[in-house]
C-alpha cells in the first residue's frame, strides 16, 4: 500500500483496501451533467461521489493547503472577494482582462506533479513522504487525468498551479507600474497610463511556460472611454466599485413586486440585498429606508 494510503485509512479510519479499489477506479465515481453559459455554449460539471470527494477534501486540507499560494490571487480564498479583486484596480484608468482557456481542464497530472516539487519544503512538515504517492494523488483529484469542475480539491490546486505564474506577473507588474490580480483564470492588469500589446506578449508568453493559452475571445481592453469591469463589478471613473445601474435598476423592481405583491421568490431577493449590502452599503441602506413604508423588509422577505 502506498503511504497515502495509509494516512488516509489512518485518519479516515477505511479500510486500505478498499481505498485502493475506490482509488484505482476513482474515474468511475462522477455524476457528469452540464449547465448554460452566457455565451450560450454548455459547461461541463463532473461532480465526484460523496466517497471521492471526502479524499478529496482530505486532500486539500492536508496537502494543498501546505502549498504557496500568491497574494496575488483572490479566488478561493478565506477573506477574499470579488469586490477586494476589483478594488484594487479602482484607480487605473486602462485595464487588460485576459482568461485563460479551459483552465480547469487544462490541469493534468503534469501540474500536480509541478506543485509537489515546487513546495517540497513546505510538504515537509508532513510526517510522510508524498512524492512517494504521487500517482494516487493524481487518481483522487484528477479524472481521467484532467482537472474537474465539480471537484471540491480543484479550488485550492487551481491557486498553487498558477503560484510561480502570479510571481512573475507581480514581479513584471511592479516594473512596468501596472496593478496585477488573478480571480481564478480572470487575468487583469491595470494603470493610470495606457497599456499596450507588449503586456498581453508577456502574458501570453509567461502563461504557454505553465501549459496554458489565452482565450483570446475574452481578451478585454477597458478604459476611461468604456465601462471598465472587473470580475463581473464596475469600476466608475470617480474610482469606485459598483453593481451597476442595471443590478440596482433590477433589484429595485423585484424587491417592489416582493413588498406589494408578495411576488417573486424571496430568497433570490435575500441573496441579491446581500450582494448590494456588500458592494454598495449606502444603497443597500437607501433600498431599505425606501421600500420599509410598504412594511417590515426583513420580516415579508423571511416570510
Amino acid at each position: 500500500m502506498s503511504v497515502l494510503i495509509n494516512e488516509l485509512s489512518q485518519s479516515l479510519q477505511l479500510d486500505p483496501k478498499y481505498l485502493r479499489n475506490l482509488i484505482n477506479n476513482s474515474d468511475h465515481y462522477y455524476k457528469v451533467y452540464y449547465i448554460k453559459k452566457a455565451n450560450g455554449g454548455k459547461r461541463r460539471i463532473s461532480h465526484p461521489s460523496p466517497e471521492i470527494k471526502t479524499l478529496q477534501y482530505w486532500c486539500a486540507k492536508e496537502i494543498f493547503s501546505l502549498c504557496k499560494i500568491s497574494t496575488a490571487a483572490y479566488a478561493y480564498r478565506e477573506n477574499m472577494s470579488i469586490k477586494m479583486n476589483a478594488n484594487i484596480h479602482r484607480q487605473s484608468n486602462h485595464i487588460l482582462h485576459l482568461d485563460i482557456k479551459n483552465f480547469f481542464e487544462s490541469i493534468n497530472g503534469y501540474h500536480i506533479e509541478r506543485i509537489i516539487e515546487d513546495n517540497q519544503t513546505s510538504l515537509s512538515k508532513l510526517h510522510f513522504d508524498i512524492s512517494q504517492s504521487i500517482d494516487d494523488l493524481k487518481k483522487i483529484c484528477l479524472r481521467n487525468n484532467c482537472m474537474c469542475i465539480g471537484s471540491v480539491s480543484s479550488p485550492i490546486i487551481s491557486n498553487c498551479v498558477l503560484y510561480n505564474f502570479d510571481v512573475r506577473m507581480i514581479e513584471y507588474a511592479e516594473s512596468e507600474g501596472f496593478v496585477y490580480s488573478r480571480y481564478a483564470d480572470d487575468i487583469y492588469l491595470s494603470s493610470k497610463r495606457f497599456i499596450d500589446n507588449g503586456a498581453f506578449r508577456f502574458v501570453d508568453a509567461m502563461l504557454h511556460q505553465q501549459g496554458f493559452i489565452i482565450n483570446q475571445s475574452k481578451t478585454r481592453y477597458m478604459s476611461n472611454k468604456n465601462r471598465k469591469m472587473v470580475t463581473g463589478l464596475i469600476l466608475t471613473d470617480d474610482h469606485r466599485v459598483s453593481v451597476g445601474l442595471d443590478m440596482r435598476r433590477q433589484v429595485k423592481d423585484m424587491l417592489y413586486k416582493m413588498m406589494t405583491r408578495h411576488e417573486g421568490d424571496a430568497a433570490v431577493v435575500q441573496g441579491y440585498l446581500a450582494f448590494i449590502k456588500d458592494i454598495e452599503p449606502h444603497t443597500y441602506n437607501k433600498l431599505i429606508i425606501k421600500y420599509s413604508k410598504y412594511g417590515n423588509v426583513k420580516d415579508i422577505l423571511s416570510k
